[in-house]
């Protein structure tokens, strides 16, 4: 919508130029189009934060100057020319309208229209002309921001709506265990307690060495927690599995700010039993797996996938980038081999890696668990 925008400006600013005979001051309106079209086109092959910021920083001098220029050749155009005046400044309101996150996108829209007016009005006053606002930013916000408001608002209704699959895979987990632990406590009273109240009721009061030996072996048998943790399979968390969790948060936080959305599916929350060696060596494969997607893949998206098995800790970042052939890489490139490979082989993991020009990357990395250290 922003491309159209400002093409479509293009012809408009021509007529109008001509029918007032200053199709000679059609220069630098024409070279702000230009740059601001540019800036879209940026925008759109590098998506980031960084890049919007510069679209609204430079597209707001590009819509002062046009202005600026164009009240200057005509300040009747003040009046006259509302709808060629303020097509920078929609654009610039715009600027929020491809942010995935509806709340995300208003910020930014409101942070172009805040620039645009503000250029805007810099421009009326050193042109020496009544600042006119037109409405054509004013209803671009409107629209975006009751837009961005339902969205919201439906995104919220439908997260309602669907399970937390981790939180209900935990408490299908702990029932099965309550499960587990009802049934091998009845067990356990059958073949001991009502066994020997049976004994005792079928006796004649006299207890032979066989029984008595019974008995003994019933109370230790209950008195014995053994069963108790057969029956247990969860393990309690320690505070360095904590710890390792909220690293990952804080990795996954930071790529985020810079640009790469990363989405985590799996059981992140599971993560537990690794090592300070294993885990440190974990976080940084994963980020610099991040990091080459960042700065090579040309993709603005990363999926982390988290699982977590009996002896293993398991993560993979996969992404639809522009993908490369690992078998050619050359020996003397150690970013992938030094930061990740051998990094995470060092401590007894695996790294396997697919990819092939034009069809992403994925990168499988593994590291042992072991016993949980104590805490401090």
């Amino acid at each position: 919508m922003s491309l159209g925008i400002l093409v479509l400006a293009v012809p408009v600013l021509i007529d109008v130029l001509a029918a007032r005979g200053l199709l000679d001051r059609i220069w630098l309106p024409l070279v702000c189009i230009v740059t601001m079209l540019a800036l879209l086109g940026l925008v759109g092959w590098r998506p980031s934060p960084a890049a919007r910021v510069l679209f609204i920083a430079v597209g707001s001098l590009c819509a002062f100057g046009y202005t600026l220029s164009l009240l200057i050749a005509d300040p009747g155009l003040g009046d006259a020319g509302g709808y060629l005046l303020n097509r920078p400044a929609t654009v610039l309101v715009l600027t929020g309208a491809s942010i995935v996150r509806p709340l995300a996108g208003l910020v930014w829209s409101v942070a172009g229209y805040g620039c645009a007016t503000l250029g805007a009005w810099l421009a009326s006053l050193v042109a020496g002309v009544a600042f006119a606002p037109g409405w054509g930013p004013t209803l671009a916000l409107g629209i975006y921001a009751g837009a961005f408001l339902v969205l919201a608002a439906v995104g919220a209704g439908q997260t309602a709506r669907v399970p937390d699959l981790t939180r209900l895979e935990r408490d299908t987990r702990r029932l099965d265990i309550e499960h587990q632990f009802e049934q091998r406590a009845a067990a356990i009273v059958h073949d001991t307690v009502l066994g020997d109240l049976t004994a005792v009721m079928n006796s004649d009061g006299r207890l032979d060495t066989r029984t008595r030996e019974r008995f003994r072996a019933d109370v230790a048998t209950l008195s014995d927690e053994s069963w108790l943790r057969e029956s247990a399979g969860c393990s309690v968390g320690t505070r360095q599995d904590a710890e390792l969790r909220n690293a990952f948060q804080v990795l996954v936080s930071d790529f985020q700010w810079r640009g790469l959305r990363v989405d985590v599916t799996g059981d992140a929350d599971a993560v537990a039993g690794v090592s300070t060696a294993a885990a440190s060596s974990l976080l940084g494969a994963v980020r610099a797996c991040l990091e080459n997607v960042l700065q090579h893949a040309d993709t603005a998206a990363a999926e982390l996938v988290v699982a977590v098995s009996g002896d293993a800790v398991t993560m993979m970042v996969v992404d639809n980038g522009r993908g490369f052939e690992p078998a050619a890489v050359a020996h003397d490139r150690l970013g992938l081999r030094s930061a990740v490979i051998d990094r995470v082989q060092a401590l007894g993991g695996s790294v396997k890696v697919w990819s092939r020009p034009g069809s992403g990357t994925s990168v499988l990395l593994s590291v042992p668990r072991s016993e949980p250290e104590p805490d401090a």
